[in-house]
């Protein structure tokens, strides 16, 4: 996050303000929510309300949704760039999320995790919905298992404490100086830790030891190092063997998993950056990745398009005039 980056630390739109919750604000929600995803309206009930705020690296939405769906295609994922995760709470009434053709609805009290760089789809008739939009990098600090977080959904019994957090921050939006938002910001982490610890088996959860832990965390700083590494590599890096490392790193889909998605991470961090001219093949290598067409056939399956399609689509979105740019999108800039 680029440091003052935001003049404003909250930032109101009404649909209903905008265009009479018409054509006109529809257009106006569009033209607001639109490097995040394609909207729909549903039907002539459509109305949104949104409040932004700023929590330090995170951005925090109290949303109003009525008939609205949005929409996250593999085009729109690689053509914005975004690196980041949602938690998207169901403060009130229920909306459903389609991630990998799958489809299921949130309801009250519950929490949907969203992987940003990957394509979804979430429909609200009548609902309430705090989002925390969150770096990637801090959720990986947090869920031993964030890779596969994608549609996971939290129970209330789980989600409660930090959704009580940020409602009870909304309330009080103007009398919060900035050390107050970044103390909220590191206990809305924490609670969200605590959310994402009670996932249920199956959901990439696991319970680590303190030793298993620290093993996790010297795993993964010799990864991102040693991007070529392999899981045996790894094991004799951190003094493990490669079936408890395997264990370590369950949460993941076991070690091997965990290394190619750090790979693909790094390879669309560098395809997006304007400065890199190298060839694709030599970005990929640098990634770690053995030869061009293992990186394209795993880059294309992570993120359903090709990495010369993505760098394409980013340079094009670099190019296109800014036009009038409201502070909401010099926030997602940050996310980016």
């Amino acid at each position: 996050m680029a440091s003052g980056a935001a003049a404003r630390s909250v930032v109101s739109f009404s649909t209903a303000k905008a265009g009479g919750g018409g054509q006109g604000g529809f257009e106006a929600y569009h033209d607001l929510y639109g490097p995040v995803a394609d909207v729909v309206g549903l039907d002539g009930r459509f109305g949104v309300s949104v409040e932004a705020q700023r929590l330090d690296e995170m951005i925090l939405f109290d949303r109003r949704l009525r008939s609205v769906r949005h929409v996250r295609c593999a085009r729109r994922v690689a053509r914005n760039g975004f690196d980041h995760f949602t938690a998207q709470l169901a403060l009130e009434g229920a909306f459903s999320v389609k991630v990998d053709e799958s489809e299921r609805v949130v309801k009250r009290g519950e929490m949907v995790m969203i992987d940003m760089t990957r394509p979804m789809a979430t429909t609200a008739t009548d609902a309430r919905v705090l989002t925390l939009s969150t770096p990637r990098a801090v959720v990986e600090r947090l869920s031993a298992g964030a890779d596969g977080l994608h549609g996971a959904v939290v129970p209330e019994s789980r989600a409660a404490m930090f959704g009580g957090l940020l409602a009870s921050f909304l309330r009080f939006p103007d009398e919060q100086d900035p050390t107050d938002r970044a103390r909220v910001a590191q206990v809305a982490t924490e609670l969200l830790s605590l959310a994402l610890s009670g996932r249920p088996e199956g959901e990439g959860a696991t319970a680590l030891s303190a030793s298993d832990r620290a093993a996790r965390e010297r795993a993964r700083r010799f990864i991102d190092a040693n991007p070529a590494a392999g899981p045996d590599d790894v094991a004799r890096a951190v003094g493990h063997s490669r079936s408890s490392l395997y264990r370590v790193f369950a949460g993941s889909g076991g070690v091997a998993r965990y290394i190619r998605t750090r790979r693909l991470s790094k390879m669309r961090a560098l395809l997006g950056r304007p400065d890199d001219t190298r060839r694709i093949s030599e970005i990929a290598f640098a990634c770690g990745f053995a030869s061009d067409s293992d990186a394209s056939r795993a880059y294309r399956a992570a993120y359903g398009v090709t990495p010369g399609e993505y760098r394409a689509a980013r340079r094009r979105g670099a190019n296109a005039p800014s036009g009038g740019r409201s502070e909401i999108a010099r926030w997602w800039d940050d996310m980016r």
